[in-house]
């Protein structure tokens, strides 16, 4: 099976549960300007570099669990370079959030 070739019949119970529930987030997220998302996500990772310990990991926290859910939502669609990106963008957002510990 290659990367692009999932389809709903493919697809788990969890990530059908997980699709429905975060759908309307998503869309509201769609609706939004182009450049808003990715610049809050560096606002954020800008906090997590700065501010105070419990602020920082609270906003490193929010920056992986983002990343994580649209890299959960794209996986099937994404090639392996693309799902390499993913995961090196998480891994580097916990040894991050690891160095400020």
């Amino acid at each position: 099976m290659s990367a692009g070739s999932s389809s709903p019949s493919q697809s788990s119970p969890l990530r059908l549960q997980v699709e429905a529930r975060t759908r309307p987030l998503l869309i509201r997220l769609h609706r939004l300007p182009r450049p808003l998302v990715p610049l809050l996500t560096v606002v954020a990772i800008g906090i997590g570099m700065l501010a105070p310990l419990p602020v920082a990991l609270l906003a490193l926290g929010l920056v992986l669990a983002f990343v994580a859910w649209i890299a959960f939502l794209s996986w099937p669609v994404v090639p392996t370079s693309g799902r390499l990106v993913r995961l090196l963008m998480l891994v580097l957002v916990v040894v991050l959030a690891l160095t400020r510990l």
